[in-house]
Order: structure tokens, then C-alpha cells, then sequence
């Protein structure tokens, strides 16, 4: 299974590079099993520099902002702006000082919108602990200045179940641990809004991040 899943992200990752301005990736690439961290460098290595706006993977965001109780028109890409709003990253990348070639891993990160406010989802995997470390810039962009910092949101995130999100003090920033296929460690960063201010609820960050692990948890 391992070797069949293997050579179907490899076929995918090939139709993510071949794609500039919109991925769009064929029906057979899906993955119906947890993701590895080799698969995730796969596909993060393989997006092309241009970036693209579908985003390779299974991410059905309209269907998670139903569930979130989120209301709008949802989808891939910026709300008001023609950007790419897909990029990847790995330790195989040009940053030998970064922290993926500390702890080799991949990073996937794809830009959602609901009505007018962009999200992003941010898919990450390392060897070792803690993957979510990797985007704490992120997160800290995203949270914006606050009394607590991201220490305690990174202990907490760190310490949480898989599937089970956890959100910054300024509820506009959730992560989540994913189970990975093999050793590893990975989480999902989702980021609402900026520097602190988002028109989602609290309620419906968390809903709207814990729908979105268990679309790519398989």
C-alpha cells in the first residue's frame, strides 16, 4: 500500500510542477491514507516557483466552511486580489540555515477565501518535533501582538491530540496535530484574518480547522 500510495504522489506531484497558474490536479489524486513526511516534501518540492491557486491537497474548502457554520462564497485564492496563493517548501530548499533543513521536513501552504477575508492553510511535517515550529512567524504575523505570546499556544498545540485544534489568545489562528503515515511529526496552521483581527468567530476558526484536518487525515 505504502509503495502504490508512494508512486500516486509522485504521479500528482508531477501534475502540480507541470501547472503554473492554476493546479489542477487529476481525480486519482487524492489520498485516502495519511500523509507521510516524504510525501509532503514531494509535493512541497513540486509546486511550481510561480505559486498557482488550486491547492494540491485535499482540501475541500467550501465544504469545511459548511460544516464551520461559516456562511459566504468559499474557495480556493485570494477574495479581491489575482496572486498566486500557493507556495512549498523543504529542507532541500535554498535556506541551509532555516528551520526545514534543521529539521527536514515539508511545508504546503495554500490561501483560501471566504466572502471577502483570505485564510491560509498551512500543511507541515518534519522527522522530528515540534513541525509547528516551523510556522510560528506565521502564526505570530497572523495573531498579532498579545500579552501571552505563542509560548503557551505552542506548549498547548504541542501537547493536543490529533484532530483536536487549539487557537492563539486572539482566536483568529488555529493548529492542529495530524497522524502522519511512518514517524514524523506534522500540523495543520490556519490563519484567519491578520495581525489579531478576523471576521470569523473563535468558534468558527476552531470549527473551520478541525473540519480541514480530518479532510487531509484520510
Amino acid at each position: 500500500m505504502a509503495r502504490r500510495r508512494g508512486e500516486r504522489v509522485r504521479r500528482c506531484a508531477a501534475a502540480v510542477a507541470l501547472v503554473a497558474a492554476a493546479v489542477v490536479l487529476p481525480a486519482g489524486c487524492r489520498f485516502g491514507d495519511a500523509l507521510s513526511v516524504d510525501e509532503v516534501r514531494e509535493i512541497a518540492d513540486a509546486v511550481d516557483p510561480e505559486g498557482g491557486i488550486e491547492c494540491p491537497l485535499p482540501y475541500d474548502f467550501a465544504a469545511a466552511a459548511g460544516a464551520a457554520g461559516v456562511a459566504g462564497d468559499a474557495g480556493p485564492g485570494y477574495a479581491t486580489a489575482d496572486l498566486p496563493a500557493l507556495s512549498g517548501a523543504s529542507d532541500g530548499g535554498s535556506d541551509p540555515d532555516g528551520p526545514l533543513a534543521r529539521n527536514p521536513g515539508g511545508v504546503v501552504s495554500c490561501v483560501f477565501h471566504i466572502g471577502g477575508e483570505d485564510l491560509e492553510v498551512h500543511t507541515v511535517a518534519t522527522r522530528r518535533p515540534q513541525a509547528l515550529s516551523v510556522l510560528f512567524p506565521v502564526a505570530a504575523k497572523a495573531a498579532g501582538p498579545g500579552p501571552e505570546g505563542l509560548v503557551p499556544f505552542g506548549a498547548q498545540a504541542a501537547a493536543a491530540k490529533a484532530g483536536v485544534p487549539v487557537l492563539t489568545a486572539s482566536g483568529n489562528v488555529a493548529a492542529v496535530r495530524l497522524e502522519l503515515d511512518g514517524d514524523g511529526d506534522a500540523s495543520l496552521l490556519l490563519t484567519a484574518g491578520d495581525a489579531g483581527h478576523s471576521g470569523l468567530s473563535r468558534g468558527q476558526v476552531e470549527g473551520l480547522a478541525q473540519a480541514l484536518a480530518s479532510q487531509v487525515q484520510g
